[in-house]
C-alpha cells in the first residue's frame, strides 16, 4: 500500500528560525504554533513523517555540530514526549553556493528514500516555510504548503486531512 509521506522542514516550520538563522542553543528552541496538535491529527490520519532540513555550515567553527546536536536532539525529545515520530531526518549541511545536489530544493538527500518508499504522490506533501521548500515539493512531484501568517499548520491539517477521506 502506497505510503502518506509529510516531508518537513525543520526551521522555521517545526521550530522557529530565529534572526541568526542558526538554531545553536536550547533557548533558541521554540515550537511553531500548533505544530503538536496537527502532526497528532495526522498521525491518527496514517500520515508518516521524514524531516529534510538545510542546515547552512553545519559542522563548521561557527555552527559546530555539537551544537547543533544539543537542539536538534532536545527538539526530537519533545516531539516523541508527545508521540510524535519522524521515520527519517536528512539534514544537508552544505552552503548554498556549494552546489551540491543535497541541498533544497534539490533532491539528492532523498534519492534511496524514495526509490525504497512507494509513495503516494496525490496524498504526500512538503511543508516548509521557504519557496525552496516549494520547489523541493515540485521537484519530487508532489504538493508543498508554506507555513505563514496566512497557512498555519491547522489550516494545512485541515486541507490534508480533507484530501486524505
Amino acid at each position: 500500500m502506497a505510503e502518506k509521506v509529510l516531508f518537513i522542514d525543520r526551521d522555521g516550520t517545526l521550530i522557529e528560525e530565529p534572526t541568526d538563522n542558526q538554531v545553536d542553543r536550547l533557548d533558541k528552541v521554540k515550537l511553531v504554533a500548533d505544530v503538536i496538535p496537527a502532526l497528532l491529527r495526522l498521525a491518527a490520519e496514517g500520515y508518516r513523517f521524514v524531516m529534510v532540513s538545510n542546515q547552512n555550515g553545519l559542522g563548521t567553527k561557527t555552527f559546530p555540530k555539537s551544537d547543533f546536536d544539543i537542539c536538534h536532539n532536545h527538539m526530537l525529545s519533545i516531539f516523541e514526549s508527545q508521540g510524535i515520530i519522524f521515520d527519517k531526518i536528512f539534514i544537508c549541511p552544505h552552503m548554498a553556493d556549494v552546489g551540491c545536489t543535497c541541498r533544497k530544493p534539490a533532491t539528492g538527500l532523498l534519492t534511496r528514500y524514495l526509490t525504497k518508499t512507494d509513495l503516494n504522490v496525490t496524498k504526500s506533501a512538503v511543508i516548509g516555510d521557504r519557496e525552496t521548500d516549494l520547489q523541493f515539493a515540485e521537484n519530487i512531484g508532489i504538493r508543498g504548503f508554506q507555513i505563514s501568517c496566512e497557512t498555519s499548520w491547522m489550516v494545512i491539517a485541515d486541507e490534508l486531512s480533507i484530501d486524505s477521506s
